[in-house]
Protein backbone atom coordinates (compact mmCIF):
# COMPACT_ATOMS: atom_id res chain seq x y z
CA UNK A 1 0.00 0.00 0.00
CA UNK A 2 2.41 2.72 0.87
CA UNK A 3 4.37 1.95 -2.31
CA UNK A 4 1.13 3.17 -4.63
CA UNK A 5 0.45 6.11 -2.23
CA UNK A 6 4.32 7.14 -2.85
CA UNK A 7 3.59 6.59 -6.90
CA UNK A 8 0.54 8.64 -6.63
CA UNK A 9 1.96 11.74 -4.93
CA UNK A 10 3.10 14.22 -7.54
CA UNK A 11 7.38 14.63 -7.88
CA UNK A 12 8.81 17.83 -7.92
CA UNK A 13 11.38 18.69 -10.08
CA UNK A 14 13.90 21.11 -7.61
CA UNK A 15 16.38 23.63 -9.73
CA UNK A 16 19.13 24.55 -7.29
CA UNK A 17 20.58 28.16 -8.67
CA UNK A 18 23.54 28.43 -6.02
CA UNK A 19 25.22 29.67 -8.54
CA UNK A 20 23.63 32.69 -9.03
CA UNK A 21 24.42 33.73 -5.20
CA UNK A 22 28.09 34.99 -6.17
CA UNK A 23 26.88 36.87 -10.00
CA UNK A 24 28.11 40.29 -9.10
CA UNK A 25 26.24 43.00 -10.79
CA UNK A 26 26.11 46.67 -10.66
CA UNK A 27 23.12 48.62 -9.33
CA UNK A 28 21.62 51.89 -10.56
CA UNK A 29 24.38 54.00 -8.95
CA UNK A 30 27.21 51.59 -10.35
CA UNK A 31 28.15 50.01 -7.15
CA UNK A 32 28.71 46.15 -8.02
CA UNK A 33 26.88 43.48 -5.48
CA UNK A 34 26.52 40.43 -5.32
CA UNK A 35 23.12 39.17 -5.46
CA UNK A 36 23.73 37.23 -2.14
CA UNK A 37 24.12 40.61 -0.95
CA UNK A 38 20.39 41.43 -1.93
CA UNK A 39 18.72 37.93 -1.37
CA UNK A 40 16.46 37.48 1.57
CA UNK A 41 17.27 34.83 4.48
CA UNK A 42 13.61 33.35 3.70
CA UNK A 43 12.83 34.18 0.33
CA UNK A 44 13.95 36.38 -3.14
CA UNK A 45 11.53 37.15 -5.57
CA UNK A 46 13.63 37.42 -8.87
CA UNK A 47 12.41 39.48 -11.48
CA UNK A 48 13.72 40.08 -14.69
CA UNK A 49 12.43 42.91 -16.83
CA UNK A 50 13.51 45.75 -19.01
CA UNK A 51 12.53 49.03 -19.21
CA UNK A 52 11.07 48.37 -22.87
CA UNK A 53 9.07 45.51 -21.75
CA UNK A 54 5.04 46.96 -21.14
CA UNK A 55 4.02 44.41 -18.49
CA UNK A 56 7.62 44.55 -17.13
CA UNK A 57 6.86 48.25 -16.64
CA UNK A 58 2.89 47.47 -15.07
CA UNK A 59 3.84 45.06 -12.78
CA UNK A 60 7.09 47.28 -10.71
CA UNK A 61 4.65 48.96 -8.57
CA UNK A 62 3.52 45.69 -7.41
CA UNK A 63 6.74 44.36 -6.89
CA UNK A 64 7.63 47.82 -4.59
CA UNK A 65 4.54 46.88 -2.96
CA UNK A 66 5.19 43.58 -1.94
CA UNK A 67 8.67 43.80 -1.06
CA UNK A 68 7.59 47.33 1.76
CA UNK A 69 4.69 44.63 2.84
CA UNK A 70 7.02 41.25 2.96
CA UNK A 71 10.81 42.70 3.49
CA UNK A 72 10.50 42.28 7.60
CA UNK A 73 9.30 38.27 7.01
CA UNK A 74 12.64 37.73 5.19
CA UNK A 75 11.44 38.04 2.10
CA UNK A 76 13.93 40.35 -0.80
CA UNK A 77 12.47 41.40 -4.00
CA UNK A 78 15.18 42.11 -6.81
CA UNK A 79 14.74 42.98 -10.18
CA UNK A 80 17.25 41.96 -12.75
CA UNK A 81 17.35 44.74 -15.50
CA UNK A 82 18.18 43.54 -18.74
CA UNK A 83 18.76 46.76 -19.88
CA UNK A 84 21.36 48.99 -19.64
CA UNK A 85 21.79 51.69 -16.30
CA UNK A 86 20.94 54.97 -18.58
CA UNK A 87 18.03 53.58 -19.02
CA UNK A 88 17.12 52.23 -16.16
CA UNK A 89 18.41 55.12 -14.35
CA UNK A 90 15.61 56.95 -16.43
CA UNK A 91 12.95 54.61 -15.46
CA UNK A 92 13.43 55.06 -11.67
CA UNK A 93 13.26 58.85 -11.77
CA UNK A 94 9.67 58.26 -13.00
CA UNK A 95 8.14 54.96 -11.34
CA UNK A 96 9.26 54.75 -7.38
CA UNK A 97 11.39 51.43 -6.80
CA UNK A 98 11.85 49.92 -3.44
CA UNK A 99 13.39 47.50 -4.17
CA UNK A 100 16.53 46.18 -5.32
CA UNK A 101 17.31 46.59 -9.17
CA UNK A 102 20.52 45.11 -10.53
CA UNK A 103 21.62 45.94 -13.97
CA UNK A 104 22.74 43.30 -16.09
CA UNK A 105 22.53 43.77 -19.86
CA UNK A 106 22.61 41.25 -22.38
CA UNK A 107 24.27 39.35 -19.42
CA UNK A 108 20.81 39.00 -17.84
CA UNK A 109 19.89 37.03 -20.74
CA UNK A 110 22.55 34.56 -20.42
CA UNK A 111 21.78 34.06 -16.37
CA UNK A 112 18.06 33.31 -17.60
CA UNK A 113 19.39 30.74 -20.18
CA UNK A 114 21.57 29.09 -17.20
CA UNK A 115 18.82 29.18 -14.96
CA UNK A 116 17.10 26.86 -17.58
CA UNK A 117 13.66 27.84 -16.42
CA UNK A 118 12.51 30.38 -20.00
CA UNK A 119 13.32 28.42 -22.84
CA UNK A 120 12.11 31.41 -24.85
CA UNK A 121 13.72 34.07 -22.50
CA UNK A 122 10.91 36.10 -22.82
CA UNK A 123 9.80 38.88 -20.11
CA UNK A 124 8.79 39.42 -17.36
CA UNK A 125 10.12 36.53 -15.99
CA UNK A 126 10.07 36.09 -12.37
CA UNK A 127 11.35 32.91 -10.16
CA UNK A 128 10.93 32.26 -6.29
CA UNK A 129 14.13 30.70 -4.78
CA UNK A 130 14.69 29.79 -0.87
CA UNK A 131 17.75 30.87 1.37
CA UNK A 132 19.23 27.32 -0.52
CA UNK A 133 18.81 28.89 -3.76
CA UNK A 134 16.70 25.84 -4.60
CA UNK A 135 13.84 27.41 -7.26
CA UNK A 136 10.04 26.96 -5.52
CA UNK A 137 8.03 28.66 -7.76
CA UNK A 138 8.29 30.16 -11.78
CA UNK A 139 6.17 33.06 -14.00
CA UNK A 140 6.48 33.99 -17.74
CA UNK A 141 4.33 36.77 -17.87
CA UNK A 142 3.06 39.36 -15.31
CA UNK A 143 2.56 38.97 -11.85
CA UNK A 144 -0.31 39.72 -9.47
CA UNK A 145 -0.06 40.85 -5.58
CA UNK A 146 -2.35 37.98 -5.07
CA UNK A 147 -0.08 35.74 -6.66
CA UNK A 148 2.88 36.47 -4.95
CA UNK A 149 1.57 36.24 -1.71
CA UNK A 150 0.02 33.11 -2.32
CA UNK A 151 3.66 31.96 -3.48
CA UNK A 152 5.04 32.87 -0.03
CA UNK A 153 1.99 31.77 1.82
CA UNK A 154 2.33 28.39 0.61
CA UNK A 155 5.70 27.86 -0.35
CA UNK A 156 6.32 26.32 3.55
CA UNK A 157 3.46 23.90 3.17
Amino acid sequence: MGLSINLLLPTKKITNISWIGSKELSDIDGRMLEINNVSGNRYTILNFWATWCAPCVEEMPMLSEFYSKTKMEGVSVVGLAIDNEKNVKEFVKRIKVEHHLLVAGAKGTKIMEKIGLNPSNALPFTIMFDNNYDVLKIKLGKLTLDELLYWVNTAER
